[in-house]
């Protein structure tokens, strides 16, 4: 049985969704204090986290970027702050997705079942991509350059993982966006920008003599 672990300080909203997601055969743990959450996530296994932004003691955005130091499973943002920038900051900070508040029962399963699904097939053995001097590593989630290398999130290795296994070919944002994120992009590619944007700039802290990705202007990304 699949275990998602939801944190959210309003305990009726956290009773709701445990319910909806125990009808779904996920077993759930709820979490109404922040301060709790990072010795619980060490000291527990979950296939999700579901986050809340606005709670006392500690946001959610500094919660997040200090869950992703101890482990890569998906983490979804249920949230009031609709706003863009709140949107790319999650999403920066370690985030997967970003779910506004209110939200329908039907987008919240969609959601949480394309990600746990994504999360299941990423467990599948896939071989090393190697290309001229660099090479991204499956197990460890790492891109490699000669003795160096930098960690990569999720989202950050599942598009270097298309770029890099063709080069030289294109790719739009709204086809990168659906690869890594596994839907439609909806007007949502300044969040590839955003991480694309980051990967080159990581990149540069093993690689200075070139830019491995580049843009083509009015299309999208290759890596060449």
């Amino acid at each position: 049985m699949e275990h998602i672990l939801f944190v959210d300080d309003e305990i009726e909203i956290a009773a709701i969704v445990k319910e909806l997601l125990e009808e779904e055969g996920y077993k759930v743990t709820c979490l109404h204090s922040p301060t709790s959450v990072i010795k619980n996530v060490k000291n527990h296994t979950y296939n999700l986290i579901l986050l809340d932004i606005m709670m006392p003691n500690i946001n959610g955005f500094d919660l997040c970027k200090s869950i992703r130091e101890i482990t890569d499973v998906p983490i979804l943002f249920l949230t009031a702050k609709t706003g863009m920038h709140d949107q790319i900051k999650g999403l920066n900070v370690g985030a997967d997705d970003y779910i506004n508040k209110p939200f329908s029962h039907e987008q919240l399963l969609t959601r949480i079942n394309a990600h746990l699904r994504r999360e299941r097939r990423s467990k599948t053995p896939v071989k090393n991509i190697t290309y001229k001097d660099l090479t991204l590593d499956n197990s460890r989630h790492e891109l490699q350059y000669k003795q160096e290398a930098i960690s990569l999130t999720n989202k950050e290795f599942k598009l270097l993982e298309a770029l890099m296994s063709r080069p030289g070919q294109i790719f739009s944002k709204d086809h990168l966006y659906e690869i890594a994120w596994g839907r439609e992009a909806s007007g949502q590619t300044h969040t590839v920008t955003e991480h694309i944007r980051n990967i080159r700039a990581r990149i540069q802290t093993i690689k200075t003599d070139s830019e491995v990705i580049r843009t083509v202007w009015g299309v999208g990304y290759k890596v060449e």
